[in-house]
């Protein structure tokens, strides 16, 4: 019995280790990557849910040029720019109403005075004769101006109950007509620069009775006193206001008014407050409009 165990051989099994090969560090780049983007999407998304209206407006203004206009342009115009649209293609559904007055020009006599001799247009006023008018005329044409505004108002249904919103003020270099906002009516939508239905019917009315002129235009916007917090540091109530003052301007031109009688367009941002003793008041929001008072002939000033 122990021969027969001695003789059958003995077997010993060794498993050799044969080490790995080495894996390359290319999958940790495009898990990084894929992280990554992950991280930006949310973050986005956490972006559009937390950014208000205004503000997008506000990001949108600050990579839209101030002096970029939406319309078309071309060249050959009077001032080599803004080609007018296609007939029709600006008109909305509420027709503006189309107001013909006879307004007479700052500078010029008053009108209402009794002669043999028909009354010569504002605009057909003979441009060399070197009479030099009186500043009570010229102070009387004015008032004479903002008689006829007024009335135009009273005589649109529509529009008679926005005179609150209507502030004119003779000053020495014009006839400054203001569109203030009221607690219930705004000019603009929000802090920005797209107008309402009630503005846009407050420009064309006041753009049709200033047609009749030959005054250059002046243009400002306004603002209250109030915090204004934009997406950008560099979009301030400065940039605000001289937006909203170019987008009454474009608005007055589709009124009618032709480019070349806009002399500037300016923003004051809220340094020139309307009323002082309350800086958040809704009138301190304003555009206001200055027919510029024309210089008498001859004067070398």
């Amino acid at each position: 019995m122990a021969d027969t165990l001695e003789d059958k051989p003995l077997i010993l099994k060794k498993k050799k280790k044969i080490p790995a090969e080495g894996h390359g560090g290319a999958w940790k780049i495009a898990y990084a990557d894929f992280v990554t983007a992950m991280m930006a999407f949310f973050l986005l998304l956490w972006l559009l849910n937390a950014t208000t209206e205004e503000q997008m407006e506000g990001i949108s203004d600050f990579f839209a040029p101030v002096n970029v206009s939406e319309e078309k342009t071309g060249i050959g115009e009077a001032l080599k720019g803004l080609e007018v649209l296609a007939e029709g293609a600006l008109r909305s559904a509420s027709a503006r109403p189309k107001i013909t007055t006879q307004i007479p020009t700052f500078g010029d006599e008053a009108a209402g005075e009794e002669s043999g001799e028909e009354r010569k247009s504002p605009i057909e006023s003979n441009p060399e004769s070197g009479q030099t008018k009186t500043p009570e005329k010229a102070d009387e044409a004015i008032e004479i101006a903002m008689a006829q505004i007024q009335q135009s108002l009273q005589e649109a249904p529509e529009l008679a109950a926005l005179q609150e919103s209507l502030l004119m003020t003779p000053t020495p270099d014009g006839l400054d007509i203001q569109i203030l906002d009221q607690r219930e009516r705004s000019m603009f939508e929000g802090k920005s620069t797209r107008l309402t239905g009630y503005a846009k019917r407050l420009l064309a009315l006041v753009g049709s009775i200033i047609a009749e002129l030959p005054n250059e235009i002046a243009i400002t916007g306004h603002t209250d006193g109030s915090n204004y917090r934009s997406i950008s540091p560099a979009y301030t109530k400065w940039e605000l206001t001289a937006d909203q003052a170019a987008a009454a301007q474009r608005w007055l031109v589709e009124a009618g008014l032709p480019l070349d009688r806009f002399r500037r367009i300016v923003g004051r941002a809220d340094t020139e407050l309307l009323d002082i003793q309350e800086p958040d008041a809704p009138r301190n929001r304003r555009i206001s409009i200055l027919l510029m008072r024309q210089k008498p002939k001859g004067d070398s000033g």
